[in-house]
């Protein structure tokens, strides 16, 4: 997938979902299926790994398209839309897309007073979200 659509399809996936997400009550942690799904820092997935694997270790997944979903961890989930005032919200959060149920890409949000011009994948700048008032990276599936 270009990487034109990618971040096309990934600021509709989450100006469509955080309206909806952001809404939705955070679950309660939950162990990812053995072997390993996502590694620490939720950095990997493992091969075979879908968003209906995610939803089913209490993961929050919207589906904002038929063929595209979203999926942000336990206890994290999107950041909020609208932004909170002064800095408020996570530091970072980190949002799974999946197309036909398959690992596409992940996207790395940070908050704006966190962010000092870090690159992002392949030294590109992170670029400000408007609607959520925090930056992002694309990071595709390698």
């Amino acid at each position: 997938m270009s990487d034109v659509f990618s971040r096309g399809c990934t600021l509709f996936v989450v100006v469509a979902g955080l309206g909806i997400g952001a809404c939705a009550s955070p679950s309660t942690p939950s162990a990812i299926p053995s072997g390993g799904a996502v590694g620490s820092g939720l950095t990997e997935i493992s091969p075979g790994v879908t968003d209906t694997t995610l939803v089913n270790t209490g993961w929050t997944c919207i589906a904002p398209t038929p063929s595209l979903t979203v999926c942000a961890p336990p206890g994290l989930g999107f950041p909020p839309r609208p932004p909170l005032p002064d800095n408020g919200g996570a530091p970072s959060y980190t949002i799974w897309a999946f197309h036909d149920h398959q690992f596409d890409h992940r996207v790395k949000f940070i908050r704006p007073d966190l962010y000092h011009g870090q690159p992002c994948l392949g030294d590109e700048p992170y670029t400000l979200f408007a609607p959520v008032n925090y930056y992002e990276c694309i990071i595709p599936a390698r």
